[in-house]
């Protein structure tokens, strides 16, 4: 395939960063091509939650990403033809040191919209919210409760995203081709040279080939999560995605105000198995009512191969802990990954005027991808 067709801008990967990148630039104007090594989506984009969060995000520039990238899944998912599944986030707070983050965290900027629910308002809560009663509210000190959040099933969103890019926005695929290098003017690919003013690389976990050059600057590592999807019984409905104490204490939203000390200590004296492993709780359902269940995160320099039957067993009673899922069959297991950088949440490095590459360097891929376009095309000028 040598394309004598010039692009605008060629984009490296069609992952969701690479999509929202795509997306940016085409509302921009630009004709733009994206190159894709693999004949669909196979990474981190399609095997998360697909939970588009706002609550719990690092104060800054990954909450104001998220914000936006919030609105942008809201506008564009109905001509997409992309479902959201369930709106809304609900974290169980077991421990009183967990309500007091929960306080602070609604004093803040970032609190606006939401609410906490303690025991004695959880009759109003399941008025209000009656899906609220497969929480185990008796084991349960409060509800912390945001609307903010929006959930789409990744599986099928991201490959409902790309043909709609191509069917809206005129933006040409080249599935089953691997950028082999920068050549100028455009990129060298398996298949043959395609000519472009700019350049962009959108790699995500794939940190080798063309990546690793241009992110030699960066001590990035791999984060490998282990997930399952399990099935409860019949007729049990979440009303949204559910999270625990232990995600008020990973997620720097939350964990980062003073308060959130004493639950940190207090999960590192009751739960240090869990923090070895990196397990916090997310628990979302889909449309078939089958939950996705996770997740835990091991850090290295590539992907962890091998699971534990140990960690699902730990990440299965923590969400015993808070949800009536009854022994909740697994019907099936996967591993995420993504890239990780202690340097912030994600990056966006200019390789030359015409180069650049754009890397979300936590989990919140899904969450902020939109923003990050944004923000890539306002600094890429």
């Amino acid at each position: 395939m040598a394309n004598s067709i010039p692009y605008d801008i060629v984009i490296a990967g069609a992952g969701i960063v690479g999509l929202a990148h795509a997306y940016e630039a085409a509302r921009r104007g630009l004709s733009v091509a994206v190159v894709e090594k693999d004949s669909r989506c196979v990474g981190a984009s399609i095997r998360n939650f697909g939970f588009i969060t706002i609550s719990g995000q690092a104060q800054g520039d990954t909450w104001r990403r998220a914000r936006y990238s919030r609105d942008i899944w809201n506008s564009i998912a109905p001509d997409a033809g992309i479902e959201v599944v369930h709106r809304g986030s609900w974290i169980a707070c077991q421990r009183p040191e967990a309500i007091e983050v929960a306080r602070a965290f609604l004093q803040s900027e970032m609190g606006v919209g939401c609410k906490l629910y303690q025991k004695p308002d959880f009759p109003q809560l399941l008025a209000e919210h009656p899906d609220a009663n497969s929480l185990l509210l008796e084991d349960i000190l409060g509800v912390l409760h945001s609307p903010l959040e929006l959930r789409v099933e990744s599986r099928t969103a991201i490959e409902k995203l790309a043909h709609w890019l191509e069917e809206r926005w005129n933006v040409q695929f080249f599935w089953n081709t691997e950028v082999l290098g920068i050549r100028k003017p455009g990129v060298q690919t398996s298949s043959g040279p395609i000519r472009a003013d700019r350049v962009l690389l959108c790699c995500g976990g794939s940190l080798s080939g063309i990546a690793k050059t241009a992110l030699a600057d960066y001590d990035l590592k791999l984060c490998t999560l282990q997930m399952l999807r399990v099935r409860p019984a019949p007729g049990f409905r979440l009303p949204g995605s559910v999270m625990t104490d232990n995600s008020l204490a990973r997620y720097s939203g939350w964990a980062e105000l003073p308060e959130a000390e004493k639950l940190k200590a207090c999960i590192k004296s009751e739960m240090p198995e869990y923090l070895e492993a990196g397990i916090h709780l997310i628990a979302v359902q889909s449309a078939d009512g089958s939950l996705i269940v996770g997740d835990s995160h091991v850090y290295s320099d590539s992907e962890t191969v091998f699971s534990s039957a140990e960690v699902d067993h730990l990440i299965l009673n923590l969400a015993r802990s808070v949800l009536d899922i009854g022994q909740a069959e697994i019907v099936e297991r996967w591993a995420g990954t993504y890239p990780v950088w202690q340097g912030g949440d994600a990056l966006i490095h200019r390789l030359s005027p015409r180069e650049c590459i754009a890397v979300v360097t936590s989990g919140t891929g899904a969450s902020t991808a939109f923003g990050l376009a944004r923000d890539t095309f306002d600094i890429w000028r």
